[in-house]
Formats: structure tokens, C-alpha cells, sequence
């Protein structure tokens, strides 16, 4: 029993009924971001992003009746703070873009929320739930892609059709699903607000070793956001 670790495959509707909304913000805070990405720079997407942390504060203490002590709040405005700051470039603004961004932000902070909520539905299992969103996801991009035009134009592409692709993609939906899984175990062990401060502080430290390695550009108010946002996360 090699995966003798991972519970079978199953499909409560009573369950599954009260899982749609986690995939419903899944679905959706995945389509806003690649929308905001198409009107503006990542750059001012992950200035977007830093309102992520205020929002799943107020979205844990509406539906879970949880708020941070002064300490952490402290903690989250000093990562805001150096998330915006390390965040700050040429910025490239839409209208659409800032749009989509702040519903990314939203839909990303009430996932997560809901995720720690409907966990108790399968004992806690990340498995489990994982099963859920996964099918329930399916169903529910499966007429979008179609409705958007996008099968129809995947379709008429020659890499649609070459074993490389779908090895690629093949690839991708699997780390997508150890990375969803992680998630999980991160928010049923922690909290959501742990969560996006920890997702925060793995951008800074990237950006950090970016600068230490390959001599990426930066301003001085790049290099003091990355410095607080590092140890904004250290005092959480």
C-alpha cells in the first residue's frame, strides 16, 4: 500500500455542497489574478497583493470570531508596510488591473478563511478536502474555459498536440496540487493570517537572494521593504 497515507478517493454531496464555496474562491481568486496580470506589472500586482493581510484580519474575526492580539496586528502593518515598499517600481496602472487585483486580494483572504472553516467537515483531513475542491474545481472551470474561448483557441495551437506540452502541464497540475496540499496543512496547523504572512516573508526572501546572487536591480526603498517585511515576519 504505497499511498497507503492518502485516504481513498470519495464524494459526499452533503459535503461537497457546503465545499463550493472554498472552490468558488479558489476558482475565483485564481481567474482575478491572471486577469489583473494582463493589464498590469507583477510589481504593482504584489502591492495588490499586501491588502491580502488586512482582509483576512477582517474575514477570520467576521466568520471564524478570530482577532489578532495588538502585538500581531503590529506585526502584519510592519509586513505591509515593507511588502509595499519592496514592491514599489515603475508602476504600470489600470483601472482593470487595480480591479481584478483588489478582487484577487479578496477572494485570496476569504479562501483561505473559509478553508480553516470547512476543514472540520472532513475530521481535519487536508486529503480529503483536496479531493473536494479538486473535482468540485473541475466542474466548475470546465464551461469557463469553454465560454472564455479559450479551448477554442488552445486548440488551433500545434502545441496543443505535442507530447511536451502535456508533459508540461501534466507537471504543473501536479506540483499545483503538492502546492494546494501544503497549503492546507500550513492553514489547518496555523492560521490563515500565519498563512499569507509566511507566503510574504518567502517573497522577500526570494527577492533578497535575487539581489544576493544575480544582482537584481533595486532601489534603497526596495532593499528597506524587503528588511521589514523580514522582520515584520520574525517578530509574528
Amino acid at each position: 500500500k504505497t499511498f497507503s497515507f492518502a485516504p481513498p478517493p470519495e464524494f459526499d454531496m452533503s459535503i461537497a455542497v457546503q465545499v463550493v464555496p472554498v472552490t468558488f474562491l479558489y476558482v475565483g481568486m485564481l481567474s482575478m489574478t491572471n486577469y489583473c496580470l494582463r493589464f498590469v506589472d507583477v510589481s504593482f500586482y504584489q502591492i495588490l497583493r499586501s491588502l491580502v493581510i488586512p482582509l483576512n484580519i477582517l474575514s477570520s474575526f467576521v466568520i471564524l470570531g478570530y482577532l489578532p492580539r495588538m502585538r500581531t496586528l503590529g506585526c502584519c502593518l510592519v509586513v505591509m508596510l515593507g511588502f509595499f515598499l519592496g514592491s514599489i517600481s515603475e508602476l504600470n496602472f489600470t483601472y482593470e488591473g487595480f480591479f481584478t487585483g483588489c478582487l484577487a486580494s479578496l477572494f485570496m483572504a476569504l479562501y483561505s478563511t473559509y478553508v480553516k472553516k470547512v476543514l472540520n467537515l472532513v475530521n481535519g483531513s487536508t486529503w480529503r478536502l483536496m479531493h473536494y475542491t479538486t473535482i468540485l474545481a473541475t466542474i466548475m472551470t470546465a464551461p469557463l474555459v469553454i465560454v472564455s474561448g479559450e479551448y477554442s483557441n488552445a486548440v488551433k495551437n500545434e502545441h496543443f498536440y505535442q507530447r511536451s506540452f502535456w508533459a508540461i502541464m501534466t507537471a504543473s497540475a501536479l506540483f499545483g496540487f503538492l502546492i494546494n496540499l501544503a497549503y492546507f496543512a500550513l492553514i489547518k496547523h496555523g492560521s490563515p493570517l500565519t498563512t499569507h504572512i509566511s507566503s510574504c516573508a518567502k517573497s522577500a526572501l526570494q527577492a533578497a537572494l535575487g539581489i544576493a546572487f544575480y544582482r537584481n536591480k533595486v532601489t534603497g526603498v526596495n532593499v528597506l521593504g524587503i528588511f521589514l517585511t523580514l522582520l515584520g515576519s520574525a517578530m509574528y
